[in-house]
C-alpha cells in the first residue's frame, strides 16, 4: 500500500510538468528563429560577395580603358572588338583576372558558401563595351556532423566602359 501510494505521489507531482502545446510552442520559436538567422547569414555573405565583385569590375573597367584607349589611340578600336570577341584567350585572361581579385578579396569557398560557375560576358550597346558578371554562391547548413546544401542564389552584376569611336 505504500509503495502504490508513493507511485501515484511521483506520478501526478505537478512540479516541473510541462505541456505538450509549450513544448510545440518553443520548437517552433526556435525553428523560426533558426531560419531568420540562415536568412540573415545568406544576406550577409551575398552583400559581402557583390562588393567584392563590384571592386573587381572596377578594376576590370581600368584594364579595358587601358586596352581601348591604346587601340583608339591606334585608331583601330575595331581591331580591339574583333580581340574581345574573336580571341577566347583574351577573354579568359579578363575571366581569370577578376576571378583571381575576387579570390583575394572575398574567399571563394567557405564552411558556409562556395562560389562556382563564375562567368564573365561582353557586348557593345552604343559607345560603351558592356561586361556582365554571373556567378551561383550554394549556400549550406552544418547538421548532424555534415554540410547540407541550402540555398543557390544567382549573383549577376553589370559594368560598363564607355569609349569613344573615332
Amino acid at each position: 500500500m505504500y509503495v502504490r501510494k508513493r507511485i501515484k505521489e511521483a506520478c501526478s507531482n505537478e512540479r516541473g510538468d510541462i505541456s505538450i502545446l509549450s513544448c510545440f510552442l518553443i520548437m517552433g520559436v526556435v525553428i523560426i528563429i533558426s531560419f531568420l538567422l540562415l536568412y540573415a547569414s545568406v544576406r550577409i555573405n551575398c552583400i559581402n560577395i557583390r562588393n567584392g565583385v563590384k571592386m573587381e569590375l572596377n578594376n576590370l573597367s581600368g584594364t579595358i580603358y587601358a586596352d581601348t584607349f591604346r587601340s583608339q589611340r591606334e585608331s583601330n578600336f575595331s581591331e580591339y572588338l574583333n580581340t574581345l570577341y574573336s580571341s577566347s584567350d583574351y577573354m579568359d585572361m579578363l575571366e581569370e583576372t577578376v576571378t583571381n581579385g575576387l579570390a583575394s578579396k572575398v574567399p571563394l569557398s567557405t564552411d558556409d558558401y562556395r562560389i562556382q560557375n563564375i562567368s564573365l560576358s561582353f557586348q557593345v550597346v552604343g559607345g560603351r563595351v558592356e561586361y556582365t558578371f554571373q556567378c551561383d554562391a550554394e549556400f549550406y547548413i552544418y547538421m548532424f556532423g555534415h554540410s547540407y546544401p541550402a540555398i543557390t542564389q544567382r549573383i549577376q552584376l553589370t559594368g560598363y566602359h564607355n569609349t569613344k569611336f573615332m
